[in-house]
């Protein structure tokens, strides 16, 4: 080995001044204090991810991106007359609302439902089983005739919204109906002691026969 070598080798490494290294430190610390403050001071996850609410009454016609959506006049009682199948009983109350959709642009297939109860809690309405919305494909300029029902308990009924949307999965950064439903406690009250069968008859592009 020569000397050069040897010189090489025994140099000891040198490490930056205290004061830089504390600086960095600092600056990064810094950094994540005002990424902190930015992130607090403006929700943006919660503002970004929330839907675009349109709000209305039984019978008005909300615009949304996708649909024309109307919803009519909600009727009640302990046992619902599905389409097929035998009768449904409940402890609670039936909810049956009609809803009419027109699609925009392309056909569509609304699948999103959901009831806000005047109890303040929220009841899903799936596209399957007991409580159901299956309105199938909608049709530009084409009025689709639909009807939801859900189950819910007597104190949900009056005050309650029904939201309704496209995306079953994931609302978010798009329209979703808000309607009012306009139902009272002697709604609620009437309904939960009636067991005269209300209809829930299938979607069609045909208007629902009157009883």
């Amino acid at each position: 080995m020569s000397a050069a070598d040897g010189a090489r080798r025994a140099r000891p490494r040198v490490r930056p001044p205290a004061g830089r290294t504390l600086g960095a430190g600092a600056a990064v610390l810094a950094a994540l204090v005002v990424g902190h403050v930015v992130t607090s001071a403006f929700p943006v996850d919660e503002r970004v991810a929330a839907p675009f609410v349109r709000e209305g009454d039984v019978g008005d016609t909300l615009d949304l991106r996708y649909a024309r959506l109307t919803v009519e006049e909600p009727t009640g009682s302990t046992v619902l007359a599905p389409e097929v199948g035998s009768l449904l009983a409940t402890p609670g109350v039936w909810l049956v609302v009609p809803v009419t959709v027109e699609a925009k642009g392309q056909p569509r297939a609304l699948a999103f439902a959901e009831l806000l109860g005047g109890d303040g809690r929220t009841y899903t309405v799936f596209t399957g089983g007991r409580s159901a919305f299956l309105p199938g494909a909608a049709q530009p300029g084409v009025p689709r005739h639909a009807t939801l029902h859900v189950e819910v308990p007597p104190e949900a009924v009056a005050g309650a919204r029904l939201r309704v949307g496209l995306d079953v999965e994931d609302q978010r950064h798009d329209d979703v109906a808000e309607v009012d439903l306009g139902l009272t406690q002697d709604d609620a009250d009437a309904w939960s002691t009636d067991d005269t069968p209300v209809r829930a008859p299938a979607a069609s592009d045909a208007p629902p026969e009157q009883p």
